[in-house]
């Protein structure tokens, strides 16, 4: 069973927003590739699910931080996403592993329960 927070709701709807805001702001190709650039913080704030799925032991950078694989399900820009990122102690997104897209929730919520 996933756990999915109370807040979700409200923070989809800020990212969306916050989306629509790039695409008035700049414009949609610009906006895009500033989602590009930011992935991992927007799809990490427009979550709707999360499920641990373990540490992360790469400790290529000598850096010696603790991150933990987190599986996500998101939905941004019209849009169902699932993806695997890298976490640290404080709950703050690190990086994005792999994110897919869809078109609908099922397919989403598929990929997300076979993350690992």
């Amino acid at each position: 069973m996933s756990f999915q927070p109370l807040f979700a709701n409200a923070q989809v709807l800020n990212c969306n927003a916050q989306l629509d805001a790039l695409k008035a702001q700049f414009g949609s190709i610009v906006a895009s590739r500033i989602l590009e650039a930011e992935a991992a913080d927007f799809h990490w704030q427009a979550r709707v699910r999360e499920r641990y799925l373990g540490q992360y032991c790469d400790d290529v950078f000598g850096s010696g931080e603790e991150l933990s694989r987190i599986a996500i399900l998101s939905q941004l820009g019209g849009q169902w996403h699932a993806g695997v990122c890298l976490a640290d102690g404080d709950g703050e997104v690190e990086t994005l592993l792999w994110l897919r897209s869809f078109g609908d929730l099922e397919g989403a919520e598929g990929e997300y329960d076979r993350a690992h």
